[in-house]
């Protein structure tokens, strides 16, 4: 097997590994939803989570939104969010949400078609690696397709195999490299199965799934290669020729510090001044 078809495969079982931690967030619209973006599920200590970006899982339209659970069922979002949007509109840089489930809903997830990513998948403090392996696997809601004549739509998943941006071109799209992470977005790429470069779809509403990471190609779990999460994508700047994704130590933090559970090293950035404004709720 050529090195090439060798990278290819191992991107794809890792792409596909991640997708297994992505829930699509979606609205519901009887006799079907409306998909909306993508989350990540995450499991710490005894406590479930969803992490997306704050203008995805904003305060106003947090009580309308649902996430796949059991038996093909959608689950309302009865918990406790925090997010840096108060709706879709907020103007605001720093871009994340964190919701944590009320216990009554866990037993409509955890035997769904999705797993929980737990804290040896989350790397804090991560320092970029300029010539590195990053991955992005989610859901855009151009790529769901509504299914004739039933009540539901499928789902195609968008795997890129990307590379971060220098820290210049940070500073020169007035992104803090502490706060983001810019990696590339080529509009030909060749797909995972083939040589021959394509003119990749847009990726609206990629928004809300995970940017990893792959320290070592040869360090393997089970025939996948060992990945971490780094961060959560938020923007898209196509005309520019980069992705957006916030570092996850701003999840990680408000695990830390509002609920209190004390699971990761604090992050290496002065965390509190660097938000604005926070809004957050209960449903129970």
């Amino acid at each position: 097997m050529k090195v090439e078809e060798k990278l290819n495969l191992l991107t794809q079982s890792v792409a596909n590994k991640a997708l297994q931690f992505t829930p699509i967030i979606s609205l519901p619209n009887p006799p079907s939803a409306i998909p909306l973006g993508s989350g990540l599920f995450l499991k710490i200590k005894d406590s479930y989570f969803l992490a997306s970006a704050g203008h995805l899982l904003n305060f106003e339209d947090w009580p309308k939104l649902t996430v796949p659970g059991n038996n093909d069922t959608l689950v309302n979002l009865n918990g406790v969010l925090i997010t840096t949007f108060e709706n879709g509109k907020t103007d605001s840089d720093v871009d994340f949400a964190v919701f944590k489930f009320a216990e009554r809903q866990i037993k409509h997830l955890i035997d769904g078609h999705y797993n929980f990513i737990d804290c040896s998948d989350i790397k804090v403090n991560h320092k970029v690696e300029e010539n590195g392996y990053y991955i992005i696997a989610g859901y855009p809601v151009n790529g769901v397709k509504k299914t004739a004549g039933k009540a539901e739509f499928k789902p195609i998943p968008a795997k890129f195999l990307t590379y971060p941006l220098k820290h210049k071109k940070h500073k020169n799209n007035n992104f803090n490299p502490n706060h983001f992470i810019l990696v590339k977005y080529q509009r030909k790429v060749a797909p995972l199965n083939s040589s021959e470069k394509q003119i990749t779809r847009e990726l609206k509403g990629i928004s809300g799934s995970g940017l990893w990471h792959i320290p070592n190609w040869k360090d393997l779990n089970n025939g996948v290669p060992k990945f971490q999460l780094v961060g959560i994508m938020t923007e898209n700047h196509k005309n520019k020729g980069f992705l957006v994704a916030i570092r996850i130590d701003f999840i990680t933090e408000i695990i830390n510090q509002i609920f209190d559970l004390n699971a990761f090293e604090n992050s290496q950035f002065e965390f509190n001044g660097s938000i604005k404004q926070i809004y957050g709720g209960e449903i129970k």
